[in-house]
């Protein structure tokens, strides 16, 4: 492997709304290779788009942060470290109940109820990405049930036959560390990888300390030519305390960490009845997540087909201390059992590419238990109220139409049933959504120089678990907002159109225009009283514009720009979890210039980013609107190759040490230097 891959790398590519057939790539700044395109589902495509592989050295502790300089996606966390809210990753204005993630194509959004993530990125290895994959919008006919795109997470393969892998050790502020491992071969009909990681930081929040590790396997069997087998395990054990009050009305108040007051303490999820003791010093959960996939590919003359079996086993263990420091509360809480299968094949003939698929989920939670029982609470209140059933089909032609036109057209059906999944369930109803959604993509080449493109895909999207589950929960609580009658899918329309433009030879530009009318959202803040119903309408467009210039043969400049808006029609008056007229947490304005140069024994990154002024409802069941104004974060990374297998990173995340928030009252971390070694094996 080339050198200069020893850091983490950036891909500076461009975002095609159809098939990306001629177009120049313009970058987008990101930590590791970032493919942007119009169907996941290709491969042809994904090898028809120009990707260019850029070294990017830089501390990086998670996917969130392999993502923050992408055009279209908001990345805001609470901590550095350990942070899993539905809203840390937002594509084109979504959370993670309305976009889709995959890793090597598998599902790894999750049940996201009993306190559990519908991504848990934190599962995913960091040095297991090779590359990421993005689809924004509803562009594919292979992935339903998303509004905001596709994120697919491709993870390193054994290359050849000679064994290889990497070490990589790294140390930073706030007591911040990772030991990362990955080792793999290839022979002629095996390949094999395994992995070991570990890394954690000192608590910055009162008692918000994290440690993890990941332990991974691959196995991959070629019975013939054309049929392979892999098995594949991931497991990730985490530990991390819970974010707690730290003000002067608490005895254990600690000034040298964040001011932490009564609205942004954490709290028990789900919550205990009968238990309302405040989270207290050494308060923790555990999180115990396996991941399981079997992937069976079969090549036929002009195509392959692939199926493959998923399976996901998290457990989340919840300690809570009495003021004495004895255990008074500990419960283990099975938050996702989910599984599910999916058949995708692929056949070329002539100038059509034809993709074709089913899938199948079984969205599932589990059974759970206290280890120490607090006083007056039900030992057997632990159990999974609701199960959901999604099923999807899609058909997709990509062709060339002539040498300037190519087209791509699909058509996806999804469904889901939604079901009681025990008999205490009993306010959980029978409930089945079913929607088709055509996607229409063309491109066009003007000249050899510039390609226009266009889109218009419907939208169509089912209730999330938790979505179906508080619907119809607390019905005869005065506070709890909706009729409760009926929950509908949302559904509308989606439209794209841009260009990409070749200025010179050093100069790339690509701009695009978007817009997404939904009828029928699905108003929900996972906040008591948990008010689920359907809003007229809501509304997301913007403008995204990229940049890459080549200064020379060693550096080059980028700059991405994002204007973003959203629109909310509908909202009850008296629904104060969340804004009334738009969507929490959306920055108007977005900026992202970067440097980088690459000459041997050097490498530097250099990157600004901004971000422009948002609101948001806080605290929530208050009337109260607070802003966050913009601020303007410095990043530097210097790598120097010391021998032709190691090499030395120093980075600085904030530079100039700013002092901003990404979520309103959670100050982020000020100046983090950090220092890593990276040995190839």
């Amino acid at each position: 492997m080339n050198q200069k891959k020893l850091a983490v790398k950036i891909l500076l590519a461009l975002a095609m709304a159809t098939t990306p057939v001629y177009a120049a790539q313009p970058p987008i700044f990101a930590l590791e290779e970032i493919i942007v395109s119009a169907d996941a589902y290709r491969p042809a495509l994904e090898a028809e788009t120009v990707n260019v592989k850029i070294v990017s050295p830089g501390k990086a502790t998670s996917v969130p942060d392999l993502l923050r300089q992408v055009a279209g996606l908001d990345v805001q966390m609470r901590t550095s470290i350990g942070d899993n809210q539905d809203g840390t990753v937002k594509l084109r204005g979504f959370d993670a109940k309305r976009f889709t993630v995959l890793i090597d194509g598998r599902p790894a959004n999750m049940s996201g109820v009993m306190g559990g993530s519908y991504i848990d990125w934190n599962s995913i290895p960091l040095n297991d990405v090779e590359r990421i994959q993005i689809i924004k919008g509803a562009k594919s006919a292979a992935h339903g049930n998303t509004l905001g795109g596709v994120i697919n997470i491709i993870t390193k393969q054994p290359g050849n036959k000679q064994a290889s892998g990497e070490i990589n050790v790294m140390a930073g502020e706030n007591g911040g560390y990772q030991y990362l491992f990955n080792y793999g071969g290839k022979t002629d009909k095996v390949s094999w990888r395994v992995l070991y990681n570990k890394y954690g930081e000192d608590d910055f929040f009162l008692n918000n300390d994290y440690d993890a590790k990941q332990y991974g396997a691959e196995l991959g069997y070629a019975f013939t030519d054309k049929d392979e087998l892999k098995l594949r395990v991931n497991s990730t054990k985490a530990k991390r305390g819970y974010i707690i009050r730290n003000d002067s009305t608490v005895p254990w108040y600690d000034p040298s960490h964040p001011l932490i007051g009564s609205n942004e303490t954490e709290t028990l999820a789900p919550s205990i009845t009968g238990y309302s003791a405040p989270l207290r010093p050494g308060a923790y959960w555990e999180k115990d997540f396996t991941g399981y996939d079997y992937t069976w590919t079969h090549k036929l003359s002009g195509g392959s087909i692939a199926l493959r079996y998923w399976k996901n086993d998290e457990e989340r263990r919840e300690v809570n201390f009495s003021t004495t420091g004895t255990v008074e509360m500990d419960r283990v809480v099975p938050s996702d059992q989910s599984s599910g299968w999916q058949l995708d094949g692929d056949y070329k003939r002539g100038a059509h590419n034809y993709a074709y698929g089913l899938d199948y989920k079984q969205m599932r939670y589990g059974y759970g238990w206290y280890t120490v029982l607090p006083t007056g609470v039900d030992p057997n209140g632990i159990y999974p109220s609701q199960k959901a059933n999604l099923f999807g089909a899609y058909i997709n032609d990509t062709w060339q139409l002539d040498d300037r036109w190519s087209g791509s057209l699909g058509l996806r059906y999804d469904s889901m049933q939604g079901r009681r999944d025990d008999p205490r369930g009993t306010l959980v109803p029978d409930k089945d959504y079913s929607g088709l959604s055509p996607k229409i993509n063309f491109s066009f080449r003007n000249n050899a120089d510039t390609t226009t493109f266009l889109s218009a895909n419907r939208l169509w999207r089912s209730p999330s678990m938790a979505e179906f589950y508080w619907w119809k929960m607390l019905p005869g609580n005065p506070m709890k907002l909706g009729t409760h009658s009926d929950l509908k899918p949302e559904k509308g329309w989606e439209y794209e159109i841009g260009a990409a433009h070749k200025i010179s030879p050093n100069y790339t530009t690509k701009i695009s225009v978007y817009y997404q009318d939904i009828q029928d959202y699905i108003n929900f803040t996972h906040h008591f009283p948990f008010s689920v119903y359907n809003i007229d309408q809501a509304k997301l467009w913007g403008v995204e514009w990229q940049n890459n210039y080549k200064l020379n043969e060693q550096s080059s400049l980028l700059f991405n720009y994002i204007n973003q808006h959203t629109k909310k029609n509908g909202v009850l008056a008296s629904d104060n979890l969340g804004l009334k007229g738009e969507l929490d947490y959306r920055p108007r304005h977005k900026a992202t210039i970067g440097y980088q140069y690459d000459a041997k024994p050097w490498q530097l990154r250099y990157t600004i980013d901004y971000t422009g002024h948002q609101t948001a409802n806080y605290p929530y069941g208050s009337s109260n609107t607070v802003a966050i104004g913009g601020y303007t974060v410095h990043n530097l990374a210097i790598t120097h190759e010391i021998q032709k297998d190691s090499s030395l990173t120093l980075s600085v995340v904030n530079l100039f040490d700013k002092a901003y928030v990404e979520q309103y009252n959670y100050p982020m971390q000020g100046r983090i230097f950090g220092v890593s070694f990276n040995q190839k094996l």
